[in-house]
């Protein structure tokens, strides 16, 4: 982005009238289904967000996930107003984010839909913070809420890690267009020297 800013103006208009304008993509509406439609090309990974409330585990998928910050170290996740789960984890103030393997996608299909099984299905366990942490999955955060804002139809929920586990062994599942994908080229761990390279999204 730095670079494109400090192209010159005159430069950027002469690229343009040049470029076949039908690779920019056709403008779209601004109702539900073609926002929904344009926003299902920003391939995701696949969560659980789960908090327990009396001793009854409640989740809710979700893919409006990301890395916030290291230091502090947070993630954030965004949630419907709606949503029956979140009620339960503002409450308990804790919540886990387990990140689904590629072998997990009866489990996101049950805890995305209205009625589904959820919790009967997959193998849990308790985190510290007594959160449920799903077995098989490729990587799980334990989380403490830090704050919740408001954005239109939903809540920005930013959460306060408190510990992370991790598999190396297995692929993650992943969303596009409405329907779940496979990674058929998994990523390579950057080399120490190039740590900056394991910093997605902060």
């Amino acid at each position: 982005m730095a670079e494109l800013e400090n192209t010159p103006k005159s430069m950027i208009s002469a690229d343009a009238e040049l470029a076949d304008l039908a690779t920019l993509g056709r403008a779209v509406g601004l109702d539900e289904m073609s926002i929904r439609g344009a926003m299902s090309e920003f391939t995701t990974g696949v969560t659980i967000v789960a908090t327990e409330d009396g001793g009854i585990p409640v989740g809710f998928a979700c893919q409006s996930f990301s890395s916030l910050s290291l230091d502090p170290p947070m993630i954030l996740f965004t949630v419907m107003k709606s949503s029956r789960s979140w009620p339960h984890i503002e409450k308990t103030g804790t919540f886990a984010v387990n990140v689904l393997a590629e072998d997990q996608e009866d489990i996101s299909a049950e805890f995305g839909r209205r009625g589904g099984k959820k919790f009967e299905v997959g193998q849990w366990t308790r985190s510290t913070l007594g959160n449920p942490l799903l077995l098989g999955s490729s990587v799980w955060i334990d989380c403490t809420v830090a704050d919740v804002h408001e954005g239109g139809d939903h809540w920005i929920v930013t959460g306060k890690i408190e510990a992370i586990g991790q598999r190396d062994d297995v692929k993650p599942l992943i969303y596009h267009r409405g329907s779940y994908a496979r990674v058929s080229r998994p990523g390579i761990d950057a080399p120490v020297e190039e740590m900056w390279r394991q910093r997605p999204s902060v």
